[in-house]
């Protein structure tokens, strides 16, 4: 994906594990958030799935649901995979690559999709193709669970999200923080409907996103 450049703290164990700090702080909230929004079966697609610290205790929080990991650059895959391994979690499809900014990948129908801190390292063009495809491979009834930091009434949420803004847009100026408001509405255009909107904490927002009518 253009501009994606997640977990640059990230630090690689003996066996291709990378270990990202921000994983190990924000685990224990989202799984919280999203635990009312997680199927009862079925797969649920990860996108930009990074260390892969995550995505293995989802499969360890919610057993009964398939869980399917994918990335895009393979020193991450090899992370997915080695933490799956560490940790013989059996609800866990291997890592698979996938641009989640194409424009006409497939995988679904998917019981729920979950992104956490992809959309403020994106481009808005990169960012509206990950929400089409996230409509387009989604369930009628499914639900997308977004997370990370966002402005909100056009403005930062605190003077260090505005800080960390100005860090990203020296390093590409096509990147950075999104408004939570064109968040919404570029979903709505292609048949996301806003199911709820949860305070995180450090000024995060978890955005859940509900797949209405048929296929977009």
């Amino acid at each position: 994906m253009a501009g994606e450049k997640p977990h640059s703290t990230a630090h690689q164990h003996s066996d291709s594990r990378l270990s990202a700090p921000s994983a190990a702080r924000n685990l224990s909230p989202i799984l919280e958030a999203m635990g009312p929004f997680v199927p009862k079966q079925g797969v649920a697609l990860e996108l930009a799935s990074g260390t892969g610290e995550h995505i293995v205790e989802y499969a360890r929080a919610f057993p009964d649901v398939i869980w399917q990991p994918t990335d895009i650059e393979p020193t991450r895959l090899n992370s997915i995979d080695a933490w799956r391994a560490e940790k013989g979690v059996q609800n866990m499809r291997m890592a698979q690559f996938l641009d989640a900014s194409a424009p006409s990948w497939r995988t679904g129908p998917m019981s729920m999709i979950v992104t956490v801190n992809l959309m403020h390292l994106i481009d808005t063009q990169t960012a509206r193709a990950v929400i089409a495809g996230v409509s387009r491979n989604l369930a009628p009834g499914a639900s997308w669970f977004l997370y990370g930091p966002f402005r909100t009434g056009g403005a930062f949420r605190s003077e260090g999200d505005e800080a960390f803004h100005a860090s990203l847009t020296a390093h590409d100026a096509q990147i950075g923080y999104k408004d939570l408001e064109k968040i919404e509405a570029w979903s709505a255009e292609v048949g996301l409907r806003q199911a709820d909107l949860i305070e995180m904490p450090a000024n995060n927002l978890a955005i859940v996103l509900r797949k209405t009518g048929g296929d977009s």
